[in-house]
């Protein structure tokens, strides 16, 4: 990937997307040994399943609508709103699952995390509150 020396708002409403899964898509803006950022656009109704990362950080900035970032520690649980313009950091060993709860529009945001050789993405259902999302593990 040939990677330009800065990237812009345009770069980022132009890179190429691919799927991850239904209704969720992602390009890498940015990718080295240390770390990669990422756009991701998420189709209402969908997200990504209850997850941890057991080395990594997760740090989301919005950039396009609304995504539910809902998570669970050992202090507590709760539900972070990422709007345009915000920011969210998710620490390892926090499980989180993302969700566009909205009928009508796609969410876009950024995600800044440790590079695929350094990335752990391990499944982990929440312990003492019910997801909200249908597509959640459940075991």
């Amino acid at each position: 990937m040939s990677q330009k020396p800065v990237i812009t708002v345009e770069d980022i409403t132009n890179v190429a997307l691919e799927e991850r899964r239904p209704g969720c898509e992602k390009g890498m803006l940015h990718e080295d040994a240390l770390v990669q950022t990422a756009v991701y656009r998420v189709q209402p109704g969908s997200g990504v399943p209850t997850h941890l990362h057991a080395r990594v950080y997760d740090l989301f900035i919005g950039v396009q609508g609304n995504l539910e970032i809902r998570y669970e520690d050992q202090h507590g649980n709760g539900v972070f709103v990422l709007k345009p313009g915000a920011f969210c950091r998710v620490p390892p060993g926090v499980r989180h699952e993302l969700s566009n709860p909205s009928k009508t529009d796609e969410t876009v945001f950024l995600l800044v995390q440790a590079s695929q050789e350094g990335f752990d993405y391990v499944p982990a259902p929440f312990r003492t509150i019910e997801p909200a999302l249908p597509f959640s593990p459940r075991t």
